[in-house]
């Protein structure tokens, strides 16, 4: 992908409207010294979730690259926020499968549904049948095919169904744990696994991502976890080997990871998860 693309990919963010839209900060196009990592933080936070504040003109591709260190700090906000969503929903009376429906509805209006369409992407094109290259195809399509559908439906009702049976009394910590933990996850998809396809959203984060990315956010999410307890962080080691299973796969079958198997295996990530701390704070 050419860099003037790579300038312009993700812009389409300022033209969201919303709740979220309010602020509009001015960052310098191109930051160096110490507000370079403040461009760097809203990159990510900006990416990952719902929440615009900022306002620019260019995007370059160092900037998401540059980002990738902040993926479990954006994760621990989004653990916080729907943190907040569960006290609510629980001051309202909400629980079981009312809460969990809540919760996912809280998750669509805090983070949105990046990962959803990655999810289905991932999904309508590894679950065809088809070869490599016809795979990888079928996940650029636009169009949503029955894999798809039935995949969203199954996440979504996975994650209702296990958000409304774990206890309330661990439910914010094991949210914080969960998107700290699959997002940190994530960072090691984007540097340590090749990409299938050149000029993908994978490529543009991994141009330029430095090892030591890697060791600063797993020291991150290392010691959020540690600080919630023992307990999230058995939770944490346990989730990671499936995870980075299905990583392994899907890198068998496409050849390397894509942007859209980021949302996949994110997405997974949270399934996973949930139903260990089921069984693992029972």
């Amino acid at each position: 992908m050419a860099e003037d693309d790579l300038k312009t990919k993700g812009t389409e963010v300022e033209e969201e409207t919303g709740f979220w839209n309010r602020l509009n900060i001015r960052l310098p196009e191109h930051s160096t010294g110490p507000f370079r990592y403040l461009r760097d933080f809203f990159t990510c936070l900006e990416f990952l979730t719902r929440i615009r504040v900022t306002k620019r003109e260019l995007w370059f591709p160092d900037d998401f690259a540059r980002s990738v260190p902040y993926f479990p700090i954006v994760g621990g906000i989004m653990g916080l926020l729907m943190w907040g969503a569960a006290r609510v929903g629980m001051e309202m009376g909400f629980s079981g499968n009312v809460l969990g429906i809540f919760l996912v509805l809280a998750e669509l209006f805090f983070i949105g549904t990046l990962m959803y369409d990655g999810f289905m992407d991932t999904a309508d094109g590894v679950f065809s049948g088809r070869t490599r290259e016809r795979k990888l195809e079928i996940m650029q399509d636009s169009h949503v095919g029955t894999n798809a559908v039935i995949g969203a439906i199954i996440l979504i009702l996975a994650k209702v169904a296990l958000l409304g049976t774990l206890p309330s009394v661990f439910l914010g910590p094991l949210l914080v744990t969960m998107y700290v933990v699959t997002r940190t996850l994530m960072v090691i998809y984007i540097l340590r696994f090749p990409n299938a396809r050149p000029g993908g959203l994978g490529e543009m984060f991994s141009t330029g991502g430095k090892p030591v990315y890697l060791i600063c956010a797993v020291v991150m999410c290392v010691l959020t976890v540690c600080y919630l307890g023992s307990v999230f962080c058995k939770l944490a080691l346990a989730a990671c080997v499936p995870c980075l299973a299905i990583a392994l796969y899907l890198k068998w079958g496409l050849g390397g990871l894509t942007g859209d198997t980021f949302g996949f295996l994110t997405e997974c990530g949270d399934v996973i998860i949930l139903f260990l701390a089921g069984w693992l704070l029972h």
